[in-house]
């Protein structure tokens, strides 16, 4: 079977259907934006969830009369703990100008002295931003020498744990649905190209062509169809994320949409959308009775 016989056949496909081909090449590109889109919205909620994830800290605040021996030492014994990133201390100081900078300096102007105490700021890897193991850590630490409260935001970590698998549930089933969708969409816009060359099918199994005879060309013409959609998504996104960008000033969707790699991947996607639908398109044809 020649290259250059199937290429024309599929090229001829669209001469003799050019609404129903029309029709599967614009489909395709709805169902790839929705792809885009749903991709965009996963990517910048995961960012926005680890960003707000490494802001996470433990703070550990010291007796006021703790020594810089004993300082020196509990910050060895910190370091050694698993887990620890980094550590910062931050001197009685550091803590009032801290404060009088976030809340202002009338409090501190009432009282006599410095209620602050001094404290560590401690920061861990991402692996163990988790309630589970900053509990551990925060039991290992408070039986150290010269502590006297530890603090990192339990609550907020529990609802980021919690949001984060809800999202990524949620993200799955979206994607199983868009997924779904759209080769239930594809496969049946597709079905109405092959119907227009019903006629031609049954002609060719009348002249003896076996079943991948008759399929290859509506595949390639599913590979052309797919990949004509995915430069056509790529045009309708550029400019639709471009309007939203006018409209609300939102530049992120364009970092996680505009890129050559995620532009190929679209394509690749068309293409094999389109395949998929006439594979399963062709399949009802090929088993059809031949009419007399």
């Amino acid at each position: 079977m020649k290259l250059i016989y199937l290429f024309k056949e599929s090229l001829r496909g669209f001469s003799t259907a050019k609404v129903s081909t029309l029709a599967s090449i614009i489909t395709i590109s709805l169902s790839l934006i929705l792809i885009a889109i749903y991709y965009a919205v996963s990517v910048n909620s995961s960012s926005i969830i680890q960003s707000v994830r490494d802001r996470v800290e433990i703070e550990v605040f010291l007796q006021d009369n703790i020594t810089q021996g004993n300082l020196d030492t509990l910050t060895e014994e910190i370091k050694r703990i698993g887990g620890i990133r980094s550590i910062k201390y931050i001197s009685k100081e550091e803590a009032a100008k801290i404060f009088t900078e976030e809340f202002g300096s009338e409090m501190l102007d009432i009282l006599e002295s410095n209620p602050l105490p001094p404290s560590f700021k401690i920061n861990t890897y991402d692996e163990y931003k988790t309630v589970e193991r900053l509990e551990k850590i925060k039991e290992v630490i408070a039986q150290k020498p010269g502590v006297i409260d530890i603090y990192y935001p339990q609550k907020n970590l529990q609802t980021i744990e919690d949001t984060s698998s809800g999202i990524l549930y949620l993200n799955l089933i979206i994607l199983i649905v868009i997924t779904a969708s759209s080769v239930f969409l594809v496969s049946n816009t597709v079905r109405l190209v092959i119907q227009s060359k019903r006629r031609v099918i049954q002609t060719l199994k009348l002249l003896g062509a076996t079943k991948n005879f008759i399929r290859t060309p509506f595949l390639f013409e599913g590979i052309i169809q797919g990949f004509l959609a995915g430069i056509l998504s790529i045009v309708l996104l550029i400019l639709l994320v471009q309007y939203y960008s006018s409209l609300t000033g939102y530049n992120e969707f364009e970092s996680g949409v505009f890129s050559f790699l995620n532009f190929l991947y679209l394509i690749i996607i068309g293409i094999a959308l389109g395949v998929l639908g006439s594979t399963i398109s062709i399949q009802k044809h090929l088993k059809e009775n031949i009419i007399a």
